[in-house]
């Protein structure tokens, strides 16, 4: 578990799951082939991590992410190098599918 940096971001890895960083403004949170993309702003240090109020959290994220706020957020704040700070989401906000 740890770290990787590379030329154009880092990823936070561990067996389970996956924090990756590919632009300013862009956390993706991995778990296998589903993941979903966070807002960041860059222009603080450390640089803000938005995520959904408690209370919007199952209303902005897919399926697989319901009931998991609180393990999932632990996992951004270990592995993202980012502080974490609730921020208006959109709601049903789809997941992500990608190629392993």
């Amino acid at each position: 578990m740890g770290l990787t940096f590379r030329e154009d971001g880092y990823v936070g890895v561990d067996d389970s799951f996956e924090v990756e960083s590919r632009w300013k403004e862009q956390v993706f949170y991995w778990e296998g082939q589903r993941g979903f993309l966070f807002d960041a702003g860059w222009g603080v240090s450390p640089p803000v991590l938005y995520v959904p109020p408690a209370d919007e959290w199952d209303a902005c994220t897919p399926l697989w992410m319901h009931g998991r706020r609180d393990l999932i957020l632990l996992r951004l704040e270990t592995h993202s190098r980012h502080r974490i700070a609730e921020g208006p989401y959109p709601r049903s906000q789809g997941g992500l599918t990608r190629e392993v």
